[in-house]
């Protein structure tokens, strides 16, 4: 995971850089538009994800590294790849736009607090977690490769829409390159401890999505959204941003196998998230 810790960060703030090229100031309208939907997304993302991977890790006896991968995973914020899925789905993408912002936007703060309340309160023993006490240092270094490029991509493309309109879809397949290079590598580089990755990560990962998709369709149910936005909330809150999780990851920690379960989750989310899909398709063909 060498090449990720040297080269993941200004990786990642290319790419979230280029996701908020296609976000305008007055995305966020949406807000405005559609409280309902939007905090129903953000509660779920931010408050009911992070219970889940709590509740995983206090409950099920994983090994530790398993455990902090999980916790890890539910705590990241929506995947980038989210606005264009909802689109393809038939969700709300202006809403899928707004919850991707907010949770990258606030993820320098989000991230680090919940971690910390892990190792605090449950685990009891924060030696192996590199920041160690630093909250104040973690949280700089995510707010430098999150939040500051969305930031900056939002007004580059408010400001100068016409040229951001152009660049943006090279920016696209820049930043999916560069997210496949820095994985690639990275997986290449701990290639002989893949048959292990896999039976420490692979089924327990498929339990955070069963969990988060039952989750989404209770609540979505409960407050009666539209299927537009029933949509967007489900990918919205179950897609996380795995590019974010491996570097995150090992920024904060050196031993890879924490970063294992990101990784599994990272792959297989899109295989559940196609299932979904193929079962919308199926519905609107009846």
């Amino acid at each position: 995971m060498e090449f990720v810790k040297l080269a993941g960060p200004a990786g990642m703030f290319f790419i979230m850089f280029s996701l908020a090229l296609s976000i305008k100031a007055s995305a966020f309208k949406a807000i405005v538009l559609n409280p309902l939907s939007f905090y129903l997304g953000l509660v779920l993302q931010l408050i009911g994800m992070p219970l889940i991977g709590f509740i995983i890790a206090l409950t099920i006896p994983f090994p530790v590294e398993v455990k902090v991968g999980i916790v890890l995973i539910t705590c990241l914020p929506s995947a980038v790849t989210s606005n264009y899925l909802s689109k393809k789905m038939g969700g709300n993408v202006a809403l899928s736009i707004s919850l991707t912002a907010i949770t990258s936007l606030i993820a320098f703060i989000t991230i680090p607090i919940i971690i910390k309340i892990y190792f605090n309160y449950v685990i009891k023993d924060s030696s192996i977690i590199i920041f160690n006490t630093s909250l104040i240092g973690a949280s700089f270094k995510l707010f430098a490769i999150v939040t500051i490029p969305v930031i900056l991509g939002i007004i580059f493309n408010t400001i100068f829409y016409n040229l951001s309109k152009k660049i943006d879809p090279i920016f696209d397949k820049l930043s999916l390159l560069i997210f496949l290079l820095i994985v690639g590598i990275a997986v290449y580089q701990d290639l002989y401890l893949i048959p292990e990755y896999i039976r420490y990560a692979g089924i327990k990962t498929v339990l955070i999505f069963v969990l988060a998709f039952i989750m989404c369709l209770y609540f979505t149910k409960l407050f009666k959204l539209n299927q537009k936005d029933k949509v967007t909330v489900i990918v919205e809150t179950t897609l996380q941003n795995g590019g974010i999780g491996i570097v995150i990851g090992t920024l904060m920690f050196d031993n890879p196998k924490f970063i294992f379960p990101v990784a599994a989750y990272a792959l297989l989310q899109y295989l559940f998230i196609l299932i979904y899909f193929t079962y919308i398709r199926s519905r609107k063909k009846i």
